[in-house]
């Protein structure tokens, strides 16, 4: 090889070798300016409107389910229990019964006072007959006294009949053959009266005085009959109201005297939640203020209800009163003794702009949200309202209804970096395609 040949190729290598190296520092310097044309990639985010309504802030107590009325019933007279018509959980009605207690000796009893009435009666018209003398009047008492001979002979089968059976004692078999006896003779008498229409018994101050004393007695035998009537309304124990029987206390064939318990209805439609308020929250409660009810319980239901009783005094020991909201409860899904979370309303905006809660951003300066402003992230302070678990009212400069701002970013997002909306399906939680910035 020559002295020419290899200058020639080591030329010729470095000719290639320099357009190499051009190509190579060609390419990488367009790749920079692409890359600086282009900038970061936009940051992905979730956004929503802002929309106007209302938003209320509300707090929280704990209550309890008590009933709306409770009776204890007892027996007012002795007797032997009868018959016990409601258990446990059953719903009763005002004036249904509900216990029987034996009623057969005051009912004997009844039957001899209201015969001693008659008897009273009879013997009072016969001497208003007696005191006129008059013929026709005087046949007018023989016929009452009949009247009253019939009553107590009446009273005297039935109780002898009683008396048999060993429901009436020997005393009220005695009392009923006395008031027959007497009514026997008041009879002859009133017979003898009417033989003798010319009669002469004595001056007419004497006869108003004798009448006056057997009206005296008339009464004295009603006021019998009527007590006699109330014991027996007593025997029979029956619901004081619309209600469901929380307890029962005998069964048939008991003893009942004065005071033994016999059963317990409690009024649960409306039911009630007793809740104390806090002496700082009392001045957004009041009668008729509405409260909404849940229960850990019962998980997913609410009851709306609004107080129907504010205690004016604080419970003792406590710096509370005693409040008592009514809640519809026809299905009684509510029971007594039920813990209750009792929420009320502490303000209210009805005309709020609103934004969810997660797009509240917290700055060195306060509050602020994040707009989408030209495909960019745009940093706005904000003064924050009245605040939900999900929802916040926002106000200032630039807030207005529909505009966009961001719910869901990155803790590094930065004011003006670019940012691509991405929206959630609904009921999947997955994510659409990036929409446009």
């Amino acid at each position: 090889m020559t002295a020419y040949t290899s200058h020639f190729k080591r030329f010729a290598l470095s000719v290639a070798g320099a357009a190499a190296i051009a190509s190579v520092a060609g390419c990488g310097g367009k790749s920079a300016a692409s890359k600086a044309d282009t900038g970061p990639p936009p940051v992905p985010v979730s956004a929503a409107p802002i929309r106007q309504g209302a938003i209320e802030s509300t707090y929280s107590l704990t209550g309890s389910i008590i009933a709306g009325q409770q009776a204890n019933m007892s027996s007012v007279i002795s007797g032997q229990v009868r018959a016990v018509n409601a258990q446990i959980g059953d719903r009763v009605r005002k004036g249904q019964l509900l216990v029987q207690i034996d009623d057969a000796s005051l009912r004997a009893t009844l039957a001899q006072n209201e015969a001693a009435l008659a008897a009273s009666q009879a013997r009072i018209r016969s001497s208003i007959a007696n005191s006129t003398g008059n013929a026709s009047t005087t046949e007018s008492g023989r016929t009452s006294a009949q009247v009253a001979f019939d009553a107590a002979s009446s009273n005297l089968n039935r109780t002898q009949s009683l008396f048999k059976q060993g429901f009436v004692s020997q005393s009220a078999m005695d009392q009923a053959l006395s008031q027959y006896a007497a009514a026997q003779s008041a009879l002859r008498t009133a017979q003898v009266a009417a033989q003798n229409a010319d009669m002469s018994n004595g001056s007419a101050s004497s006869a108003q005085a004798d009448i006056a004393g057997l009206r005296a007695s008339a009464a004295q035998d009603a006021a019998a009959v009527q007590f006699t009537l109330t014991q027996i309304d007593q025997a029979a124990v029956t619901a004081p109201f619309d209600g469901v029987v929380t307890q029962r206390s005998v069964d048939p064939g008991s003893l009942a005297s004065p005071g033994t318990p016999l059963m317990q209805v409690s009024s649960m439609d409306p039911a009630f939640v007793a809740v104390g308020i806090p002496d700082s929250d009392l001045g957004s409660v009041s009668t008729g203020t509405s409260a909404t009810v849940t229960l850990d319980s019962m998980p997913g239901r609410s009851w709306t209800g609004s107080v129907a009783n504010l205690n004016a005094a604080t419970n003792a020991g406590t710096l509370s009163y005693l409040a008592r909201i009514a809640i519809p409860n026809p299905q009684l899904a509510l029971k007594a003794g039920m813990v209750a979370n009792v929420a009320f309303v502490a303000a209210r905006h009805d005309r709020a702009l609103i934004v969810p809660r997660t797009a509240i951003a917290t700055t060195q300066d306060g509050s602020a949200v994040y707009f989408v402003d030209k495909g960019k992230a745009k940093l706005v302070a904000v003064k924050v309202g009245l605040q939900t678990q999900d929802s916040a009212e926002i106000s200032g400069a630039g807030i207005v209804v529909g505009k966009t701002v961001i719910t869901q970013r990155p803790d590094s997002l930065q004011d003006g970096a670019p940012v691509q909306v991405v929206t959630a399906l609904a009921g999947t939680g997955a994510s659409s395609a990036p929409s446009s910035p």
